[in-house]
């Protein structure tokens, strides 16, 4: 497994569509509006929302198949098939049942989002139900795909994974785009779309693992499913047992990341919302840099034996992603008021370039926690990041909800700087002190 290699993809699969951005978002703001763009956000932030809504499982399939691979490295290959084939069912059972949770839940809140809570006017409140609606249906196919990306990944093919994510990046923003000039300014046929895009990933999941997802049975077909039945439970139980926390942070996290949108539109209304969204939506792209990073690093933390060679690691790891943040988000800083103005119009750029500045340094802070949020992961403390990612929601959504109503759009990006810097303390605390009891347990032990 090569950890250049695998970063080199993860790169490519988190910034190409920033290709796809830069030429399909003015054109889609410019036709949908202000209003009808802000909307288009929100379903972006649902269907990026319930790709991590699969109970961890996503994330446990990447962690226990890299485990398995290094448990049974001298296994024979066919037994390590049988393994991987049982683990990985499991998990896509478990994010087919989230993906259901999830497609009821928005449907179920679909009207009183569109027609009451996001303040949308009634011209676009029935086009933005319709959307909401079908934006349930990709639910399933989005925490299937997430479940097979997590196993793509454990296995060590990040190439695969990426070809995935890249699609799904330029579908994200050329679909809509496409279903403007050929059906006008309808969000609900976008999401339809939107949707067709999740269901050819999951296909493509399909095609990549097929050689752990379809092995014939030998036994009797009723001994078969009684048995497949006990081992299904058994490693569902597993993975909901590293999943759990996971779990809790795969819900909260997103809600600190994409739910403040709900409450911006819902606070300064959705006609607003674009001066706010697009600045994020960019810098979300720019923070795909460390977690297609630590993405290839969370393999790596998880097998290293050594506690002194995983505080190096660490160590070594830390420094350079905040000399790669600081570049970037310096870079960023520059660039950002005169690519507004020629992107989109020199109106936009002065509005939003306050906000996007607030929002820079934030992106700072949050792609430097990447790795210590990576390691408490790697070695199994994901309760820890959970407990604080709970604290982090009802402070932030608190602050959040009080800076917007005095400031607007720069005090909610105030209050996301908050957040992302209390973040940042608790889990580099967090880390370090794992690391030191660590090494502790190492000197205190006998020789």
């Amino acid at each position: 497994m090569s950890l250049k290699k695998n970063t080199i993809w993860n790169l490519i699969g988190s910034g190409s569509p920033l290709l796809a951005a830069a030429v399909c978002i003015p054109y889609t703001l410019k036709a949908l509006g202000a209003e009808g763009f802000g909307v288009l956000t929100l379903i972006w932030a649902l269907i990026g929302y319930f790709n991590f809504f699969d109970f961890g499982a996503g994330r446990a399939l990447t962690y226990e198949i890299s485990r398995l691979q290094t448990a049974m490295f001298d296994a024979i290959s066919e037994q390590r098939r049988q393994a991987i084939h049982q683990i990985l069912k499991a998990g896509l059972i478990l994010t087919a049942v989230t993906g259901i949770l999830g497609f009821l839940l928005i449907m179920g809140f679909a009207y009183p989002l569109a027609h009451d809570w996001l303040k949308i006017t009634p011209t676009w409140q029935h086009d933005a139900k319709l959307a909401l609606q079908i934006t349930a249906v990709g639910v399933i196919p989005a925490t299937l795909t997430s479940g097979m990306r997590g196993a793509l990944e454990g296995l060590g093919q990040f190439k695969e994974s990426n070809i995935n994510k890249i699609f799904l990046g330029f579908c994200m923003f050329i679909l809509p785009a496409l279903s403007i000039f050929i059906h006008g300014s309808s969000l609900w046929r976008i999401t339809i779309y939107l949707v067709l895009a999740r269901l050819v990933t999951v296909l493509y999941g399909c095609i990549q693992l097929k050689h752990y997802l379809f092995i014939p049975e030998k036994l009797h077909p009723i001994d078969a499913a009684t048995h497949n039945f006990s081992k299904v439970k058994l490693q569902i139980r597993q993975l909901v047992s590293y999943g759990f926390w996971v779990t809790i942070t795969g819900i909260v996290s997103p809600l600190m990341v994409y739910g403040d949108r709900f409450f911006v539109s819902a606070l300064v209304g959705a006609d607003k919302l674009s001066e706010y969204a697009i600045p994020q939506e960019g810098l979300m792209r720019l923070l795909m840099i460390p977690i297609a990073i630590c993405g290839a690093l969370m393999p790596v933390f998880a097998t290293i034996a050594k506690k002194t060679d995983l505080q190096l690691s660490y160590a070594t790891n830390l420094r350079r992603m905040a000399k790669i943040m600081a570049g970037l988000c310096l870079l960023t800083l520059i660039l950002a008021y005169p690519g507004f103005a020629w992107w989109i119009s020199p109106e936009f750029a002065e509005k939003a370039f306050p906000i996007t500045a607030i929002l820079i340094f934030g992106t700072f802070i949050n792609g430097v926690a990447v790795v210590p949020y990576t390691l408490l992961h790697a070695t199994g403390n994901t309760k820890t990041t959970a407990l604080f990612h709970i604290f982090e929601l009802f402070f932030y959504m608190g602050l959040l909800v009080l800076l917007t109503r005095h400031f607007g759009l720069i005090g909610a990006a105030f209050a996301w700087v908050c957040r992302v810097t209390v973040d940042w303390v608790l889990l580099h605390f967090a880390a370090q002190r794992l690391l030191n009891i660590t090494l502790q347990d190492r000197e205190c032990s006998p020789t």
